[in-house]
């Protein structure tokens, strides 16, 4: 199951960043989140009623790789 959702991530990333031309790093649900745009997380949470705030959670997931990633960078000894 983590393969799958690893996957839709990472067509999420993509779309974001073509698409969208945003960060490469952020995913659409999570990006629509952090900019407010309460129309989009509507639709988008409708559209995955499985998870309840859908959007709110990708944001939070975007937020935490990007401090798993920074904390690797302080960590590095170059």
């Amino acid at each position: 199951m983590t393969y799958f959702i690893n996957i839709a991530t990472a067509l999420s990333q993509l779309l974001n960043a073509v698409v969208f031309a945003g960060d490469p790093n952020e995913t659409v649900s999570g990006r629509v989140y952090r900019e407010n745009r309460d129309w989009a997380v509507k639709i988008i949470d409708l559209l995955f009623f499985f998870q309840p705030d859908h959007c709110l959670e990708s944001h939070v997931a975007d937020r935490m790789f990007s401090r798993k990633i920074l904390g690797e960078y302080d960590n590095d000894t170059i």
